[in-house]
């Protein structure tokens, strides 16, 4: 899910976002690199989904040539032909690549047994977020930025970027209630920590893995 800010990110992006918001990425943080250490190449992958198709979250769609993109429909079309009030996090060079095969959905999707895509509007107008059952974790939620930090949830505050206030609000809610009912573990994808049946946690140095 997501494949991140681009490696070639110094290339790829217009220089008012180089300028502006310069990546840092350490050779063994590369998506390829995290991929091997736990035995996988970019090329074993046959699905790769997109929360949403913000530079930061799609950057490496490019190392997965073989597999099907699964986005949202109206994220699509907003990243491909985006307002003014959107358009600085749509990086066309990033995503809109000949090679690359996007299979469209809407609103929400079982992709395979214990693993669902749910709809979760307002940071963009297709955000989309996953979540996935595991044997021994129990159901893990992959938010995107649907909910970005620890203190969006403490304290009620939406993230600073969003297309729709209300939509974010609905959505932040809708996960916050999956995981307290299934008593799930979440993930943000802009955060240091997240939230399980114990707590809050904090990630670990390098590559981390749930069962």
């Amino acid at each position: 899910m997501d494949t991140g800010s681009s490696v070639r990110w110094k290339e790829v992006h217009p220089k008012e976002l180089t300028e502006s918001f310069p990546i840092f990425i350490k050779p063994n943080e590369h998506l390829d690199t995290a991929l091997d250490s736990i035995g996988f190449s970019p090329r074993d992958i046959d699905c790769v989904i997109n929360t949403h198709l913000h530079y930061d979250h799609c950057g490496n769609n490019e190392l997965f040539p073989n597999s099907t993109f699964l986005v949202n429909d109206s994220e699509l079309f907003h990243a491909l032909s985006p307002g003014w009030w959107e358009a600085a996090n749509y990086v066309r060079a990033v995503f809109d690549i000949p090679k690359l095969k996007y299979e469209t959905i809407k609103g929400d999707l079982e992709v395979q047994d214990g693993i669902n895509i749910i709809s979760t509007p307002g940071h963009t107008e297709g955000h989309q977020s996953v979540t996935v059952e595991l044997e021994k974790t129990g159901t893990l939620v992959l938010a995107g930025d649907a909910i970005y930090l620890r203190e969006n949830l403490e304290h009620h505050i939406l993230p600073g970027i969003y297309v729709d206030a209300k939509q974010y609000a609905d959505s932040m809610s809708k996960l916050k209630h999956l995981v307290d009912v299934r008593k799930g573990t979440m993930l943000m994808s802009h955060s240091r920590d997240y939230l399980c049946p114990e707590g809050w946690k904090n990630l670990k140095e390098g590559t981390q893995t749930f069962e």
